[in-house]
């Protein structure tokens, strides 16, 4: 009997305590936007296929049907500085020689 209310009194605890520790589980936001902030770019397509007063738009990288609130694309959005390659200056390493009748390996 006592074995029985100890496991009854365990279970309760165990099912009582389980929404409070699920309660900072749920999906907040990225963090990076303010709440209703979300950027939706539209996005340049061919074809048309979203309903009427829609067009295709990006929003959090998905591609759906929407009204754009920034005016630039997405791929044409201002980024940061772009540098131009430099030309890499190739070196002659030695190469490994090894002569006939000459013990080992030469570098020249």
């Amino acid at each position: 009997m006592i074995f029985r209310t100890a496991t009854l009194v365990a279970g309760f605890l165990a099912l009582g305590a389980a929404p409070a520790l699920a309660w900072g589980d749920m999906y907040t936001g990225d963090g990076t936007t303010k709440a209703g902030q979300n950027l939706v770019y539209p996005y340049p397509a061919k074809e048309n296929y979203c309903p009427a007063g829609l067009q295709p738009v990006m929003a959090n990288g998905e591609i759906c049907s929407g009204k754009p609130n920034v005016g630039q694309t997405y791929y044409n959005a201002p980024g940061g500085k772009t540098y131009k390659k430099k030309a890499v200056r190739r070196t002659q390493y030695p190469r490994a020689y090894a002569p006939a009748g000459v013990k080992g390996v030469i570098y020249k």
